[in-house]
């Protein structure tokens, strides 16, 4: 069979994949941002004082999703090498929220926080609640049904993380998720410089990529209110 046949063959099954009536659509809409599968996130981030909400501290928005993000995703969802057994490209999942007092034009060319802020002593990325033995929810429902296609992170910060002084105040205005791989090869495991996973480390905090970012209007944090932040990621 000619190659020209081939192709012919190979665009007239993508044409017929997609609904395509012809397979010159097939190649103009590949590159259509219009047929891109969307991934949007909703966040909410509130003050707390001993349990209540503060007024006026409310922050809500949609984050961007950035290149490392859709990185992410893309090489999630296929197989490396099929096989017995499969094998991956990556293990690591959203594990870790980021936060910094800095300022940037919120776009998928993100690659990280401006002026990352450390949570805890010299730690920069806290712990998302799955990773402290609550799973991750799905909020969206029908009737009793749960609808896959929206999951919800969330982290408490307590009074005295990220204001690590006593009489301290912070000001906070964006924020990152981050998986729980290494920057680079992506392996999993020890937190920290030596690794295997996720360097969580202030000290490295400006090399470590999003994979979502959210940038807000400023607000202050002092030690006597605790951060309050849930983060949807929604496919659709």
């Amino acid at each position: 069979m000619k190659l020209s046949s081939v192709a012919g063959v190979k665009d007239r099954l993508v044409a017929a994949l997609y609904g395509f009536n012809h397979p010159k659509q097939v190649r103009e809409n590949i590159s259509n941002p219009e047929m891109i599968v969307e991934t949007k996130g909703w966040v909410s981030a509130v003050l707390r004082e001993r349990g209540k909400i503060v007024p006026g501290s409310r922050r809500e928005g949609h984050n961007v999703w950035t290149t490392t993000g859709r990185e992410y995703l893309a090489l999630m969802i296929g197989y490396k090498a099929p096989g017995s057994p499969n094998t991956t490209w990556r293990e690591d999942r959203i594990a870790y929220i980021g936060v910094g007092s800095g300022a940037q034009t919120p776009d998928v060319g993100v690659q990280g926080l401006i002026t990352p802020l450390a949570y805890l002593g010299t730690t920069f990325l806290a712990p998302l609640d799955l990773i402290n033995g609550v799973s991750p929810s799905f909020p969206l429902t029908t009737g009793t049904t749960a609808v896959r296609t929206t999951i919800e992170y969330h982290r408490l910060f307590a009074e005295d993380e990220i204001t690590l002084t006593v009489g301290s105040s912070v000001t906070v205005s964006e924020f990152g998720l981050f998986t729980d791989g290494e920057e680079t090869s992506w392996t999993t495991g020890a937190v920290g410089p030596t690794g295997p996973g996720r360097d969580t480390s202030f000290a490295n905090a400006a090399l470590q990529s999003p994979q979502a970012y959210w940038s807000v209007e400023p607000f202050v944090k002092t030690d006597d209110l605790a951060l309050d932040v849930s983060w949807q990621i929604r496919f659709g």
